[in-house]
């Protein structure tokens, strides 16, 4: 395992969406299949599963064992009837089947969650998919699955409310609390419990002084700008505040509104906000996940890199031990200003860790690649 800015020889060991390591084009340079991506923007290993969203194709894809070769078929696409297809919401009016530039993909307790970004909501199916172009159980932020505008506004009522959503970005159900990443609204909104109907409020907004409000703040503990990416254990929640060029991390998930971070990641105070390029600065951060051992993984995308921490920081400014993408901790090249290779990333948005394995959606290579944890 490369450390220290030491990490020329970490490599992916398999490439999806693409033939080899050195082709990038959309679709494989040819039209939507059962293998390809374009602009993939969230990625999901549940242990058997492998399930990407695979934005540009406005479809969610599902291995349903781990793949073992490159470029390897899916099993099962949501969003789209068949594997070839590739319009938003299947070319015509939204329903709880389609889909429209989906960044997000999230599996626990046998549901599947998915950021339905362009349709502003979030669709919960209650099993994993097993055949094409499933029905989703549940929508939350709109009255039903037809409506497609942000913040309800082609509703009967419409606003920034506790049950309204514009461009979220990220779920994340940790088996008792839903967390969204509402970017849009500039905000993050918890749910104590996973909604069951469509009209359900938020109970805790992140982010904002109360639920009706959506401003663009200056930096600050208690403020957020386009969080793109939510993680929430069992005790800590951690927002990717991508506006902001930092992660928060909340040593409780909050359980009132405008609670205050305890740490930063990023910066080293919560009243900073500039971007950089070194191991305790980030660019433009999408989205992170810690596995079971607390090792955490920032998909830092302005910088073309994943950053890899041993443990989830108690202090601010804390430097990761890791870098996957680039040679060290301050070049930040797309494909490492050459052509893109198995040890490279171009706008890696989304990331998941766990004590075996990354996943990277690779999304300007319209890939995902997996490395080794050790």
């Amino acid at each position: 395992m490369g450390s220290g800015g030491d990490t020329t020889t970490d490599y992916a060991n398999l490439v999806l969406g693409q033939s080899n390591f050195i082709t990038t084009g959309s679709n494989a340079n040819s039209t939507a299949s059962d293998s390809s991506l374009s602009n993939p923007k969230g990625i999901f290993f549940d242990g058997t599963k492998l399930y990407i969203a695979d934005t540009s194709n406005n479809r969610v894809l599902i291995w349903n064992t781990n793949p073992t070769s490159n470029k390897q078929s899916a099993d099962v696409v949501v969003g789209q009837a068949n594997k070839t297809s590739n319009s938003p919401n299947q070319g015509s009016t939204a329903s709880c089947a389609t889909l429209s530039g989906p960044t997000s993909v999230h599996v626990n307790g046998g549901r599947l969650f998915i950021a339905d970004t362009g349709n502003h909501r979030i669709l919960i199916y209650n099993t994993i998919p097993t055949s094409d172009g499933a029905t989703a159980n549940r929508v939350v932020g709109h009255a039903d699955c037809t409506q497609t505008a942000a913040n309800r506004l082609d509703g009967s009522t419409a606003g920034v409310r506790a049950d309204t959503l514009s461009s979220p970005t990220d779920v994340f159900y940790n088996g008792s609390k839903m967390v969204i990443a509402d970017s849009g609204n500039h905000r993050v909104l918890v749910y104590n419990s996973l909604p069951t109907n469509t009209s359900e409020d938020a109970d805790v907004v992140v982010g904002q002084t109360d639920k009706e409000k959506a401003s663009l703040n200056s930096p600050n503990a208690n403020t957020l700008s386009s969080p793109s990416g939510v993680y929430a254990n069992d005790d800590k929640l951690l927002i990717a505040d991508t506006g902001n060029n930092r992660i928060l991390i909340f040593n409780t998930i909050p359980t009132s509104d405008n609670t205050s971070a305890n740490t930063v990641i990023g910066q080293t105070s919560m009243t900073t906000s500039g971007s950089g390029t070194s191991s305790s600065t980030l660019s433009g951060p999408t989205d992170i996940h810690a596995d079971s051992e607390s090792r955490l993984a920032i998909a830092d995308k302005g910088n073309h890199r994943v950053l890899i921490y041993d443990t989830i920081p108690g202090s601010n400014g804390a430097a990761a031990h890791r870098v996957l993408g680039q040679a060290d901790f301050t070049t930040a090249k797309a494909n490492r200003d050459s052509d893109p290779a198995g040890n490279s990333l171009n706008g890696p948005s989304g990331v998941f860790s766990n004590s075996s394995i990354y996943w990277i959606a690779d999304t300007f290579n319209n890939r995902s690649l997996r490395f080794s944890a050790d």
